[in-house]
């Protein structure tokens, strides 16, 4: 990524975050409360990992 754009960093952040959103949705069929877990570790897992590695690139 710090090849290919100008700005690396924040073509990451979003690129990550939209694909984060949009897994959220393939979720398997589960239990309401089920569902909101998994959902709720997977955004605190890519929050802890968007911001570990945006910080490495370049703003």
């Amino acid at each position: 990524m710090s090849r290919f754009a100008r700005r690396p960093r924040r073509t990451f952040v979003r690129t990550t975050v939209a694909l984060t959103v949009l897994s959220l949705d393939v979720i398997a069929d589960a239990g309401t409360a089920t569902k909101a877990l998994l959902m709720l570790t997977h955004l605190v897992a890519a929050a802890i990992v968007i911001s570990a590695v945006a910080r490495r690139l370049a703003a």
